[in-house]
């Protein structure tokens, strides 16, 4: 007769941003994943904690990560080598960043100007793109589980953006 179930596991980041994390992770438990699939085993944790993580300064492997129930979104929980769980908090930059532009413009201006031109010209290819790169920077955004620095992206596209942006939203006003 098998065993139970163990309950479904939802880990709170597909992947673990060790660089943004606010605290000392020299005792995170790092690892090969089938090695940290037999401490799993061996301290009854469910298997589909181990996860991936990323490091600029230790590249990549796998940790073992808590389930959401321990932290909130700004939070994750990681098994230590002294086998306990440890919460390190997102550093400010990462988990409070203010986003700088204002997407629903940008959204209202790229349609105005694919309007504009025929389909399939440069501007219009340009403007599709540009629009697709903002939704997905967007759902990164908003599911907090991107292990990129999105900042330098929203600078860019705001520092370049946001004159047009304003001109055109006069322009509409004025009609």
């Amino acid at each position: 007769m098998p065993g139970p179930r163990q309950p479904p596991w939802s880990p709170q980041h597909r992947t673990v941003p060790i660089d943004y994390l606010d605290g000392d992770t020299s005792q995170v438990m790092r690892g090969y994943r089938y090695e940290l699939l037999v401490e799993c085993r061996e301290r009854h944790i469910h298997r589909q904690a181990v996860t991936p993580y990323t490091s600029g300064i230790g590249g990549y492997g796998f940790v073992i990560q808590g389930d959401r129930r321990y932290g909130d979104k700004n939070t994750v929980t990681l098994w230590t080598t002294r086998r306990t769980w440890q919460t390190f908090h997102l550093k400010a930059g990462t988990s409070q960043y203010r986003t700088l532009m204002d997407l629903p413009e940008y959204s209202k201006l790229l349609a105005a100007i694919a309007a504009d031109y025929p389909p399939g010209s440069l501007t219009a290819e340009l403007t599709a793109t540009l629009t697709q790169i903002l939704q997905l920077w967007a759902a990164a955004k908003d599911n907090g589980s991107n292990h990129l620095d999105l900042r330098p992206v929203d600078e860019i596209v705001a520092a370049r953006l946001n004159p047009f942006v304003r001109a055109w939203r006069g322009k509409e006003k004025d009609r």
